[in-house]
């Protein structure tokens, strides 16, 4: 990436996670409850994991697959990260989540704003999915919010949950037959 892209909200800087960011994820995947509500996260989270995620984050927004921020309120402490991520062209899946010690503050919803006004006015993305597991409230608030609609269920797999759960799936866009056909594994 040439130049990072780095966005502004009211209250939160957004910009691509650094290598140097790995202590901070660590700190904040390594709370059950934070890890819990993620499909591809295990718990317990290692040093080794922040840092095998961070070394493959370059590549994915050289290649146009996936576009992943830092959610800090000053471009240095790591609240949490938020995303997009190319399942199916045209279908970009938006996820996220934040440390426990900010939630319920408006946070999430802010930084998923922000990136999908980005995502629509810049970079001319028009076709959304997401989910969340069925006891994560808390992220259908945020979808619903954004302008999602919930459209049905699936089973997911959440790696620190050791299991599949019952998920709820979320389209916003032009063609939500086609995000509901694309369910994450």
């Amino acid at each position: 990436m040439a130049d990072p892209v780095i966005l502004e909200t009211e209250r939160l800087i957004l910009r691509p996670p650094l290598p140097d960011d790995a202590l901070q994820i660590v700190d904040l995947l390594s709370v059950k409850d934070v890890a819990w509500n993620l499909g591809t996260v295990p718990y317990p989270y290692s040093i080794e994991d922040a840092q095998s995620w961070l070394a493959l984050l370059p590549d994915l927004w050289a290649e146009d697959q996936g576009y992943i921020f830092a959610i800090t309120p000053d471009g240095e402490r790591v609240m949490g990260m938020v995303s997009l991520m190319l399942r199916a062209a045209p279908v970009w899946e938006l996820g996220y989540w934040r440390g426990k010690s900010v939630w319920l503050e408006g946070y999430m919803t802010e930084a998923a704003g922000g990136l999908m006004h980005w995502a629509q006015s810049d970079m001319g993305l028009t076709q959304f999915a997401s989910g969340h597991f069925v006891d994560n409230h808390g992220s259908g608030r945020v979808l619903t919010k954004l302008g999602f609609r919930p459209v049905g269920e699936y089973d997911l797999f959440g790696l620190a949950r050791g299991a599949k759960q019952r998920s709820l799936r979320y389209v916003l866009g032009t063609d939500p037959d086609l995000a509901l056909r694309i369910v994450p594994h």
